[in-house]
């Protein structure tokens, strides 16, 4: 908000009355001058909505262990993507930020859908199924119910936050209704067109979207090397905390003893683990925003030591969703299993994860 600012001008005729009116001015300016700097006062004492109006992250989940930040706000109007950072972790024209669980099982869990801030309720659907978005037929059923089971929020200066893809039956709250930040919306789901379950959330200002992280237009693109500070974005301290530019997550790995499916993965979470029937010893792990260049590093371990060891070749492209295994035919015995995932970038760790499994 710019301060108070006063413009006060003053017209004086040449006649006997001058003296009079000379002083009557120069009281008058004091006075102005003290009012002026009585509200430049206020006005920076107590900023304007805008200044102060913070969101926080639509979901209660605990990020990079239940639920992980997969996409953020595209930033580039038109053809070409870049994210709030000036990275991958978006698609072309995307409005907003998502946050997801893991697969179709944990919509069982009934995670928290909550107000980013406090408002009132301007819209609502319900009813919608949950289900995978898998083919071109599968987006034209759901023509004009994208967002899926959703709600509006309507709050003072002219914003607004939008919430997609909730559990169908879920939603919690009905039209009018004031709600308070953090108040249950309704639980994450698989509804309208998506293709992970997760909760999308949308801001706007005045009927234009805005990203919540930069706090800017999409036409002023991306931060790059000014990453944004909690004086510039719309995120409150805690919810600006666990934005970073890096969104690449191991989000799961295990052992099994089969050739785990990708498509499996997001359906029903882990692979099944090791059983002393099977006839393969194999370590996976599902990686999201993996970038290009990135390699996987495996150490699979057995009772009698090291299985396998093995990197990947460097990824090709960006992928938003990546998974990858490596082990070695042959029957499990009982004891301690042990696989290491590394994840590299230009040839360094920057991730690793250890997980062990006891076959008895």
């Amino acid at each position: 908000m710019m301060p108070f600012m006063s413009f006060v001008q003053f017209a004086f005729v040449n006649n006997p009355m001058r003296q009079f009116f000379q002083q009557q001015k120069t009281c008058l300016l004091q006075r102005l001058i003290k009012g002026a700097f009585f509200f430049s006062f206020i006005s920076w004492a107590t900023p304007g909505y805008a200044e102060t109006f913070k969101l926080g992250l639509p979901i209660d989940c605990n990020i990079d262990k239940d639920c992980f930040i997969q996409n953020l706000p595209d930033a580039i109007i038109g053809e070409g993507r870049a994210d709030s950072f000036c990275q991958g972790a978006t698609y072309d024209g995307h409005k907003g930020l998502d946050i997801r669980i893991i697969s179709m099982d944990d919509i069982k869990r009934d995670v928290p859908v909550i107000a980013s801030a406090s408002g009132v309720v301007k819209a609502l659907r319900d009813g919608v199924e949950d289900r995978l978005v898998l083919s071109d037929e599968d987006k034209k059923a759901l023509e004009n119910r994208e967002c899926g089971n959703g709600v509006v929020i309507s709050h003072e200066g002219g914003y607004e936050t939008q919430y997609c893809h909730l559990k169908n039956g879920s939603v919690s709250v009905s039209m009018g209704e004031e709600i308070k930040k953090g108040d249950l919306l309704g639980f994450v789901g698989n509804s309208g067109f998506a293709a992970f379950p997760h909760v999308h959330l949308t801001v706007r200002k005045n009927g234009t979207w805005l990203d919540p992280i930069t706090g800017r237009k999409p036409a002023l693109a991306c931060m790059g090397d000014n990453p944004p500070t909690p004086e510039t974005s719309l995120l409150d301290t805690k919810a600006l905390e666990v934005m970073t530019a890096n969104t690449t997550r191991l989000m799961l790995s295990g052992i099994t003893g089969a050739v785990p499916s990708h498509d499996d993965f997001v359906k029903s979470g882990p692979a099944v683990k090791l059983g002393k029937e099977d006839t393969a010893i194999i370590g996976w792990a599902w990686f999201i925003n993996i970038r290009k260049g990135d390699q996987i590093r495996f150490t699979l371990e057995g009772p009698d030591g090291l299985i396998v060891t093995n990197t990947t070749d460097p990824i090709e492209e960006q992928k938003a969703n990546f998974s990858a295994y490596s082990g070695k035919r042959g029957k499990p015995q009982s004891g301690k299993y042990q696989l290491t995932t590394e994840l590299l970038r230009e040839g360094k760790p920057i991730e690793k994860s250890l997980y062990i499994e006891i076959l008895e």
